[in-house]
């Protein structure tokens, strides 16, 4: 006879190192998701090498950003409408949590749903990977169009955004 389970949400106070939990292992993931599209866009012809830097940016908000989501996602949504036994992070803006995830075993327990179905749980994630996107390409056009961005000073203001010059 097993015992009842209580689920323990995750405090707000722990929201800056759930976010942490998200950054530092997902930014190797960026980091080789950017080198194999510089390996693989890099040698075409018509690829300008300026271009980089804007990969290199985009990269940067949509790791910074999916660590928001991911410390609001543990916050929010983790031991309040599922429950996993095998925790480190649930939430990524490339794939969605599924059943695996969730029915994850450690040692004879598994995760469970909480008052909510898998669809439910996954139009939830949808929700935060939508967020998640779209606050990286708000926050790229917002950077880019403050400061262009190019090879030879990385962030110079434009003539046409700084009339003092």
């Amino acid at each position: 006879m097993s015992a009842a389970f209580h689920p323990t949400p995750i405090p707000w106070s722990e929201f800056p190192a759930e976010c942490l939990w998200y950054f530092v292992p997902m930014s190797v993931l960026h980091l080789i998701l950017f080198v194999a599209f510089c390996a693989l866009v890099g040698p075409l012809p018509w690829w300008q090498p300026e271009k980089f830097l804007r990969v290199a940016l985009f990269f940067g908000l949509l790791l910074f950003a999916g660590s928001i989501f991911n410390g609001l996602w543990s916050c929010l949504v983790y031991d309040r409408l599922y429950d996993s036994e095998d925790y480190v992070f649930d939430f990524t803006p490339f794939w969605p949590i599924t059943n695996r995830v969730i029915n994850a075993t450690w040692g004879e327990d598994h995760g469970h749903l909480l008052g909510v179905t898998l669809r439910q749980l996954q139009l939830i994630w949808f929700l935060f990977a939508l967020s998640t996107w779209s606050t990286t390409a708000y926050l790229y056009r917002w950077i880019c169009g403050q400061w262009p961005l190019n090879m030879s000073g990385f962030f110079r203001r434009s003539a046409a955004s700084n009339p003092g010059s």
